[in-house]
């Protein structure tokens, strides 16, 4: 009994320390990251690993049903070559290869098309915001502007006209 005393007594007083005792501590709990603390190049490296590694999976399993249908149609529609994703992998150490190395070249491939859709948006914004943050252009009707001046077309004559066909 005085040893099962003992065990409560240390159960308690381990309980009553591990509640008051965070009470005292200090806040570590991190900092949110700030919007410049990673380089641009990081960010986009960080984006593009996700994206890849993100669409390795379902590339992996949309290639393998795609060459099971190949060689289902290759072998003149033979039962035994039939496409199913509940049956075990009826597929050799080669043909398993081929299809885990394609699925990464698509997947890397996915995750270039985003890297590249993205610097190209990245590259269209900076030109918005310049021509915004510009105060100088503004765009008004000439009827609206007492100073413009409307210039007379020349005249063409006939003899200058070129004529394209189509």
């Amino acid at each position: 009994m005085k040893r099962n005393s003992r065990i409560l007594k240390i159960v308690f007083v381990s309980l009553v320390l591990n509640v008051f005792f965070p009470l005292f501590a200090e806040d570590t709990s991190p900092a949110p990251y700030k919007k410049d603390e990673f380089p641009l190049f990081l960010q986009d490296l960080r984006r593009f690993e996700i994206i890849s590694l993100g669409a390795l999976p379902f590339v992996t399993l949309d290639t393998s049903l795609a060459y099971s249908t190949y060689r289902y149609i290759q072998n003149d529609f033979n039962s035994e070559y039939l496409p199913s994703l509940a049956a075990s992998s009826s597929f050799d150490s080669d043909e398993q290869i081929g299809i885990i190395l394609t699925s990464v070249g698509i997947s890397l491939g996915i995750g270039l098309t985003d890297y590249i859709i993205r610097l190209i948006k990245r590259s269209g914004g900076k030109k918005k915001r310049m021509i915004k943050e510009d105060e100088s252009v503004r765009i008004i009707p000439i009827s609206q502007d007492k100073d413009a001046v409307q210039l007379e077309l020349p005249e063409v004559n006939d003899s200058e006209v070129i004529e394209v066909e189509e």
